[in-house]
């Protein structure tokens, strides 16, 4: 009995689906005010965990070697340890952490399909944007009731409500928040496919719930004023469009491909002028509405000889809460980071300087260093820490899947799935363009990154599920 148990217990701690859960929701509270600190540590224990995770299932079974293009993700791999063993003078661990992490991620969540039950994979995809889309919903609800009640405060090295003039909320950081709001806004489309509603029709939200969580999340979206995140949503939409007109198409003529061209680009173009305006008006909104809820009123003393008969006997002090950047710099810093990020490749461009050294070689060739901790900038970001070899392994991986993921999409516009896969493959289009500007893909160990692989995982699940 007690080696039953046992066993049943070490299948579970080996399974990679637990792993993955328990994973993203380290990750996920990692971004949450409070509870970062203790989140961290939890990272770092399923991380650790995950060594025996991957080891068990990828190397003593071994699962890696049937994982699609592995040789390429291997190829990657080697490339990042022999960069972490040529700077091993700078920061040797730091950089085989990221190496390792690119294996959970290109392995544990790409690779999932390999365990080869579609229907528990599913099912896990079901559970895992229910969770982002209650996460999203509970935490920007209680940013929404800081804000409004509080406005802005302070407690410890925390800000809270609005900070920088956007909104933080109980948040670490304010593109944290928008980033949150962005995954959900998506979960909630996902959520509402029929093929969904119908295939697990007692396991998903009611529409009323999924629809207070979109207006509740493209409220807090617009009030962080994230434009990273805004031109996520926007491109998502955009690409939900495409495949909306031209799958329709049983056969595209030059005709037909100007027309849906040209009904594209105007709806693409409306849905982003209404979505700007939409902005700056709940922006300013707000901004009017918190000035006059946290208007301070101080009387003022009746002693007071300087007082004229016609003043007003009550000092109104509107402390001046403005939403919204007061910037013109649209892109917040970015080309700086750019043109010192190359500074940075020409320090080794044929195999790179590794992730984890990446400030301590800012430091190095630029005076004063990079302007942020980060370049914001993901394909930047791999080819300054892996060089030109490893970015063009990973070129070549990306180009492979990309292409199996776009023949599948239209192949099988009639199959019932067929709505759910455009979502995912929105949702991996806007993503990658978001990468442009942000620290993602494989440029930190966050949920940022994790969930663009547990995206990807599920799209390409559905691609080699016939396999």
């Amino acid at each position: 009995m007690q080696r039953s148990i046992n066993k049943n217990v070490l299948r579970y701690a080996l399974n990679l689906r637990t792993f993955r859960v328990f994973y993203v929701i380290t990750l996920l509270f990692e971004m949450i005010a409070f509870l970062d600190v203790v989140s961290l540590a939890g990272r770092c224990i399923v991380l650790s965990w995950g060594i025996a995770v991957f080891i068990y299932n990828f190397l003593i079974i071994p699962k890696a070697f049937q994982v699609k293009y592995k040789w390429l993700i291997w190829l990657f791999v080697l490339v990042g340890v022999i960069t972490s063993l040529v700077n091993m003078s700078v920061d040797f661990w730091p950089n085989m952490v990221f190496v390792y992490h690119t294996c959970v991620c290109m392995f544990i969540f790409f690779g999932m399909y390999i365990e080869g039950d579609f229907e528990k994979i599913e099912s896990e995809m079901i559970f895992v944007l229910k969770l982002f889309v209650l996460f999203a919903f509970i935490f920007s609800f209680f940013s929404i009731v800081i804000l409004i009640f509080k406005a802005q405060m302070n407690v410890g090295s925390y800000y809270l409500g609005i900070f920088g003039n956007r909104l933080i909320g109980v948040y670490t950081n304010s593109n944290l928040l928008a980033f949150s709001m962005v995954v959900s806004i998506v979960s909630c489309d996902v959520l509402s496919d029929g093929h969904i509603k119908n295939k697990f029709s007692h396991e998903i939200f009611h529409l009323w719930f999924l629809n207070c969580a979109r207006v509740i999340n493209f409220m807090s979206l617009f009030l962080s004023d994230s434009n990273d995140s805004f031109l996520f949503i926007v491109i998502y939409f955009t690409v939900r469009m495409f495949y909306s007109i031209f799958s329709n198409y049983d056969t595209l003529n030059l005709s037909g491909l100007i027309r849906g061209s040209m009904i594209l680009i105007v709806c693409a173009v409306s849905m982003l002028s209404v979505s700007f305006c939409a902005r700056n008006i709940c922006q300013s909104a707000i901004g009017v509405i918190l000035n006059d809820v946290h208007k301070v009123e101080e009387p003022v003393s009746d002693d007071n000889n300087d007082i004229l008969p016609n003043q007003p006997s009550i000092n109104s002090y509107i402390p001046d809460i403005k939403v919204g950047r007061n910037s013109s710099d649209v892109s917040s810093g970015r080309i700086t980071l750019f043109k010192q990020g190359l500074i940075i490749f020409k320090a080794n461009p044929l195999i790179g300087i590794g992730r984890g050294n990446l400030l301590k070689f800012s430091e190095k060739y630029i005076e004063g260093g990079l302007c942020f901790s980060d370049l914001h900038n993901s394909y930047l970001t791999i080819l300054i820490s892996y060089g030109t070899i490893g970015f063009a392994i990973f070129l070549m991986f990306s180009a492979a899947v990309a292409f199996e993921v776009c023949a599948f999409l239209f192949q099988n516009k009639n199959m019932p799935c067929s709505g759910v896969f455009s979502k995912l493959f929105a949702i991996i289009v806007s993503y990658c363009v978001y990468a442009l500007f942000e620290k993602a893909i494989l440029s930190e160990i966050t949920f940022m990154v994790v969930f663009f692989w547990y995206i990807l995982g599920f799209a390409v699940s559905y691609v080699y599920k016939e396999n």
